[in-house]
């Protein structure tokens, strides 16, 4: 299915890889609404290895921006612009450089790259690892430089922006939503220079719009839970799932997938 053609997009609609991409986006969008994180460590590894980065990547931001950005633009009056400002104004810079990575490198080194933020990401959450220093203007400012270049490139930008925002002693919902507003704009971002570069094609955009509800119904789902459902358990659920996601996604397994 790498190559799917105009054409053959109705026969798509059978295949079997396209309801694991239906059921995989629903479950990411699940924890995605709960945690206000979580969405592409889930989807981007785990599309990448049935279709490749180069169509998983821009999929998923597609479907971000008509789903999970209302969310974070909701969210701008709880959060504090002083913290994600200068994030955003870093992301905004490195995002091109990123998007011309995803252009240009190997596929196949790409998602070994993905699987390694994956399982960093994993790590800082398991571990509890944070950045435990007081936050400052210009170093808020080089964590959104690297986040950005990493975000345009494989779509995951999360270990750099946890480890720094959850140290912190922000109460957690203004930290949600500093979480929530940051990457809605840099979604919104990421999307007009992958629009402007072309890298929207005709087959992203079906496969964004056979997704999104899945995504949205998923957000829904999990923005229900936040409040409701035990915290801890949840994150445990959510925990194992990005590990099964980061270890299914690796080359070494593309024949359980494809």
């Amino acid at each position: 299915m790498q190559e799917l053609s105009v054409a053959a997009f109705g026969d798509a609609l059978t295949h079997p890889i396209t309801w694991f991409i239906v059921a995989t986006t629903l479950v990411s969008g699940v924890v995605r609404g709960f945690s206000g994180f979580g969405g592409a460590l889930i989807f981007i590894p785990v599309i990448s290895a049935a279709l490749g980065p180069k169509i998983a990547v821009p999929t998923f931001y597609l479907s971000d921006l008509g789903s999970a950005t209302p969310y974070g633009v909701a969210s701008v009056r709880k959060c504090n612009w002083f913290m994600v400002l200068p994030m955003l104004i870093g992301t905004w810079i490195a995002q091109p450089f990123g998007a011309m990575l995803l252009e240009t490198m190997n596929p196949g080194l790409l998602r070994w790259g993905m699987a390694a933020m994956v399982f960093a990401m994993l790590a800082l959450l398991l571990t509890g690892w944070r950045f435990r220093g007081e936050p400052k203007a210009w170093l808020t400012f080089l964590v959104g430089l690297f986040a950005g270049g990493l975000g345009g490139a494989t779509g995951i930008s999360g270990p750099p922006v946890i480890a720094y925002w959850l140290g912190g002693r922000t109460d957690a919902v203004t930290t949600r939503a500093n979480i929530m507003v940051y990457y809605a704009f840099s979604s919104m971002a990421i999307d007009v220079i992958y629009f402007l570069k072309g890298i929207f094609t005709v087959q992203i955009v079906f496969y964004a719009l056979m997704v999104w509800p899945c995504y949205a119904a998923g957000l829904a789902i999990g923005a229900r839970l936040f409040g409701k459902a035990s915290e801890q358990t949840f994150r445990r659920v959510a925990y194992a799932l990005v590990a099964i996601s980061a270890v299914i996604s690796l080359p070494l397994f593309d024949g359980l997938i494809r």
